[in-house]
């Protein structure tokens, strides 16, 4: 074995960085199924997996030293030993849009049954730091997976799930300067303006809940109850819960996705199809569709224009295909 901590930490990169490569990109892979499976036809984009990393080594030396000055671990004497004392060596991040999707995949991935003895599973050290944030601030779902390697050791992966505004938190407050071990402590100033901006961007995301909730609504159904028609005569079921419209109009569609499309008429002026019109033309009975597999970029639709406090809706009379 080697004679000095330095030489061990060496070594150990030396040994098993091909299998934390492989390790890390089997986690994200995994993930990118399991991101699937929360989301349903929902856009990707709502949460997106970074390619990870790994520590760098001196740090990774710093740490274990750390380690060992407070008493937390004995100096390792076999790379087993230093690896399982620094089971964040390999990490992968998810980011999500919100603390909704954010909540969604730690339920989905904690709720998970447990796999074969071969596969992937997670470790009982989860740290909820959104719940129970840092002192600091500091806002994330921590989970450590071990990740099973063909002919070799198994690999710890840390796994950290944040939304953008707590992963920018990171950023702004230059949170590495000030980690345990590291060159800076945080002044009472420092300390003071980083949790306050902590709860400012933890408001943020509330808020951004709040409206993508409201947008989903609108984006999904299209038109409110409360912008329904007083009726006497039974509306058919394309027009039930709809105002009255205008004479049909020639629209082009100029953006598509999963759960709405864009459309421009003559005017310039820019609409929402809404995704419940495309399902009902589209014969696709309930649930969730994607609206870009009906309606692409470029389609010529005759529409009814709706005008209402929620917006301006073009319902199609047809589909272009």
């Amino acid at each position: 074995m080697p004679d000095s901590l330095d030489e061990l930490i060496g070594q150990l990169y030396e040994t098993r960085r091909t299998d934390w490569k492989a390790a890390k990109l089997q986690l994200r892979n995994w993930l990118e199924r399991r991101c699937g499976d929360a989301l349903g036809d929902g856009d990707s984009a709502r949460l997106v997996i970074h390619k990870g990393r790994i520590k760098d080594p001196a740090r990774a030396l710093d740490k274990l030293r750390r380690k060992i000055a407070d008493h937390e671990i004995d100096a390792p004497r076999s790379f087993e030993q230093a690896e399982e004392a620094i089971p964040d060596l390999v990490g992968v991040k998810v980011l999500a849009k919100s603390t909704r999707d954010q909540t969604l995949l730690w339920e989905r991935l904690r709720d998970l049954p447990p796999d074969g003895p071969d596969s992937i599973h997670r470790l009982d050290r989860d740290k909820n730091y959104v719940e129970k944030p840092k002192r600091s601030g500091y806002r994330a779902v921590h989970a450590t997976y071990e990740v099973p390697i063909a002919g070799g050791r198994g690999v710890l992966v840390e796994l950290q799930i944040k939304t953008r505004l707590q992963d920018a938190w990171s950023e702004l407050t230059h949170e590495d300067l000030y980690k345990p071990g590291a060159a800076m402590n945080p002044s009472t100033f420092h300390s003071s303006v980083a949790r306050t901006m902590a709860n400012l961007l933890a408001e943020v995301d509330r808020l951004a809940d709040d409206l993508a909730t409201e947008l989903a609504a609108s984006v999904e159904g299209g038109l409110s109850d409360d912008d329904a028609p007083s009726t006497t005569t039974a509306p058919s079921a394309l027009d039930r819960s709809e105002p009255e419209t205008s004479q049909p109009i020639t629209v082009r569609v100029r953006a598509t996705g999963p759960r709405y499309a864009l459309a421009v008429d003559d005017d310039g002026r820019q609409g929402l199809i809404p995704a419940r019109r495309v399902r009902e033309l589209a014969s696709a009975g309930e649930g969730l569709i994607d609206v870009n597999d009906h309606v692409l970029v470029g389609d010529e639709l005759t529409v009814e224009v709706s005008d209402t406090e929620s917006g301006l809706f073009y319902l199609p009379v047809k589909l272009a295909r």
